[in-house]
This record gives structure tokens, sequence and C-alpha cells, in this order.
């Protein structure tokens, strides 16, 4: 879900290091309670905060490019979902990311060429979510996601006034809080926490700049330094790399519905057992 590593990168650390960094680790925490502490949903509702922030990076950054690593890394993805018997619907994060760029980044012109037209492209986006989010992951919650990105990028250059980037602002947080709240089916106090921290990491988006910052590097120690930026600037292939260690972990583990060779469309199923009398 990640912008392309370069090799001329700076050495003093920089906003999409931390933004990402931080991705990251909620990205474990959901992982961990999606894979080994299905039962502890606080996992879950916590890991939310660890997926919006590659997505509006998708929209935010200036390249929009398809990169190779994007295409390997989906495709590594599904073959191990294959091979160990796994769902392949819907399609990974990565595959997601594929698609802001294939098919919404040639439009972003037209969307932001006025309020109606990005009130428009919003809705049907919204609408859209559902059915989608049984296609790729997050399904077209991560456009919006990818527009309020690219909306704040440009937001100086733009034929739209302030308050429409900020109504923008309102509308992808309310869909996000709520569209998770209600695919993990929270109860009314995991919901409330989950819109609060997706208001609270959205704002951050919001005012969101690409910055450096020597100063800090300077004064923080070379290990940890180093820490936030492999984190941040190996993103995608952290996502990829520990996917793939844990379905090997669960398959061995017999955790699920693992088997070689035998995928199935869509996931199994949670069946609740009761307890015997």
């Amino acid at each position: 879900m990640f912008l392309k590593r370069t090799d001329n990168l700076t050495s003093d650390l920089t906003s999409y290091d931390f933004l990402k960094f931080i991705s990251v680790l909620f990205m474990f925490i959901d992982h961990a309670g999606a894979y080994f502490f299905p039962d502890e949903i606080w996992f879950r509702v916590f890991g939310r905060l660890g997926f919006p922030a590659f997505f509006f990076l998708a929209g935010f950054s200036k390249s929009h490019q398809i990169t190779n690593s994007l295409w390997w890394g989906g495709a590594l993805l599904i073959g191990v979902s294959g091979i160990f018997g796994q769902y392949l619907f819907p399609m990974n994060a990565l595959v997601t990311f594929l698609c802001i760029r294939i098919f919404l980044t040639p439009f972003y012109k037209v969307i932001f060429s006025g309020y109606e037209s990005l009130i428009y492209a919003f809705a049907a986006l919204l609408f859209l979510t559902l059915p989608t989010f049984m296609v790729f992951e997050y399904g077209t919650l991560a456009f919006i996601l990818a527009m309020f990105g690219y909306a704040v990028r440009n937001r100086e250059n733009l034929p739209l006034s302030k308050e429409t980037i900020f109504i923008l602002f309102l509308l992808t947080t309310c869909a996000t809080g709520f569209l998770q709240a209600l695919d993990f089916s929270f109860n009314k106090v995991q919901t409330i926490v989950c819109i609060a921290e997706i208001f609270i990491l959205c704002s951050v988006l919001y005012f969101f700049q690409a910055k450096e910052f020597p100063t800090l590097t300077r004064k923080i120690p070379v290990p940890l330094t180093h820490i936030i930026q492999f984190f941040g600037r190996y993103s995608l292939e952290i996502y990829v790399v520990h996917l793939v260690i844990i379905k090997i972990i669960m398959f061995y583990m017999h955790y699920g519905h693992y088997e070689w060779f035998s995928p199935t469309l869509t996931p199994h199923p949670v069946i609740n057992i009761p307890d015997a009398p």
C-alpha cells in the first residue's frame, strides 16, 4: 500500500517515515488480532489505525506510477493464499493499491474540477464500498482515502474552497469510522473508540506535509532512527514478508482453514460452537 522506495532518500527522518512507522505498528496489532487473538476484538479496534494512512499516501504522493513491486507483491500474496488453502477474495491490500492507481488516478482532475463532481464521486464510491469489500480489501473506501490525500496535497491548486476540503475531511472521517465499526460489528464503546481514533488520525492527515527533520534526527539515537526509517521506507516488503510468515505459521499450527492447494473464493464462516451443558 506503499510509496515507491528510492535509493536517493535523505538520511534525515521525514514526516513520511514517522507516519508509515506508526501505521506499520498498528498494522501489526491488527494482524495479531486477526490471526492469533481473534476473540480479542480490541486488537481489531486499535488495528483500524493501521490502514488509512497508506491509502491516503496513495493520493498524496507526487508519483502515481505503478511499480513492479506492487504487481509482484500482490501476486505473491494471492499465490501463497492459494498454496495454503486460504480464501482468494477479498484480495490483499496491494491489489487495492493497484486499483487506486489504475482506476482512480486518471480521474483526479475530473473529480476535483468542482464541488458537485466531488460530491458525486464521493457518493458513488461510498455506495460501491460494501460490494467492493468482497473483491479487494477495504473496497472503494480506500479510494475515498486516496481522494482525501490528493485534496490535501493539492489544496492550494484545486478550484475548491477550503471549506469544501474540510467537508471532504469530515465525510472521509465519518465514512471510515462508521464502515469499520459496521464491518467488525463493534459494540457501542468500541464504535465510539473507533470513530474517535479515526477522527484523530484523519485530523493529523488533514495537516500532513512532506517535511524533513534534520535537527530531530541528530537528537534521536541512531539505532532508533534506523528502525523508524526501515519501517517507513520498506513498508511494502514488511507487509508482504510478515503476511507470508504468518500464513506459514498458521498452516503448521493447523489453525483455521489451511490445506495444501485447496483455496476457497471467500473466507470460511466462523462457527461458534456452544459450550456443552
